[in-house]
């Protein structure tokens, strides 16, 4: 899932402004592969263990001398739509933590790019909640 401009980003209640992109990616943590003795080609192939991966851009014009911490953890909630309509807006939600913060300078001024670790409530249960508002 990848998200160009949404809409009301917030992190455990705080307004997360100018963020520029989200990508959501999964990822496959175990891989279960198995081969016949007919030839070369895998028979089977199952992913049991994945992680999902969130990783958001955020421009940051001013300086800031304090942002998100690596471990810290809370309800990510964002809105996006394939347009700036209202038309099939949805909300996505998960829990997550922070793993990663970093700041780079650009021509237009800063960006902070953070990786942050969704979190499933039981372990069976997908981390994310997509839910339309129209």
């Amino acid at each position: 899932m990848l998200i160009l401009n949404p809409q009301q980003v917030t992190f455990d209640g705080v307004d997360w402004r100018e963020v520029e992109s989200i990508a959501v990616d999964r990822l496959g943590h175990r891989l279960v592969q198995e081969w016949s003795d007919e030839g070369p080609w895998m028979v089977f192939v199952d992913v049991p263990e994945q992680r999902l991966r969130v990783v958001l851009r955020q421009r940051v014009d001013e300086g800031a001398l304090s942002s998100p911490t690596p471990g810290d953890a809370g309800l990510l909630r964002f809105e996006a739509a394939r347009s700036s309509s209202d038309a099939g807006r949805v909300s996505v939600e998960m829990e997550a933590t922070i793993g990663e913060v970093r700041h780079d300078l650009t021509r237009n001024g800063g960006v902070r790019s953070m990786v942050l670790w969704a979190v499933s409530v039981d372990g069976a249960t997908d981390p994310v909640t997509v839910e339309g508002l129209a």
